[in-house]
């Protein structure tokens, strides 16, 4: 259990970030979770004077959601890597690597989903 988590919808999350910057909150980080559905668990942290707040936003998986970093330009950052690595759809990062901060093209896309990869996807023949 997360404390000082707030919920929030996609439609609240810039307004709630800018509050909480207005505050004197310094972001920390985001993580993500896929809950195994059809859904991802977004959690942007934040501290000030060693008190968390934490904001979770529960998004379908393909559901834009609009970047903060035009707000905290250093979530560029952590935005990329859950755009590519969960296979969110970020939009309007101040800096998008557009899938490729840290995979190649090589690489599968969105190796942190839970998902059903075949032998084929991975590169492999089927016997």
């Amino acid at each position: 259990m997360i404390e000082n988590l707030v919920e929030i919808t996609c439609d609240q999350l810039l307004g709630e970030i800018s509050k909480a910057k207005l505050e004197g909150y310094r972001f920390v980080t985001a993580s993500c979770a896929d809950n195994g559905d059809d859904t991802i668990d977004i959690i942007y942290h934040f501290d000030k004077d060693y008190g968390m707040r934490n904001y979770k936003v529960n998004v379908k998986k393909g559901e834009e959601v609009p970047s903060i970093s035009k707000i905290i330009f250093s979530a560029l950052l952590v935005e990329n890597e859950m755009k590519e690595l969960f296979g969110l759809n970020i939009t309007g990062i101040v800096v998008d690597y557009g899938g490729h901060m840290l995979l190649s093209e090589e690489e599968l896309g969105s190796p942190f989903l839970r998902q059903q990869i075949t032998i084929e996807q991975r590169g492999g023949k089927k016997e």
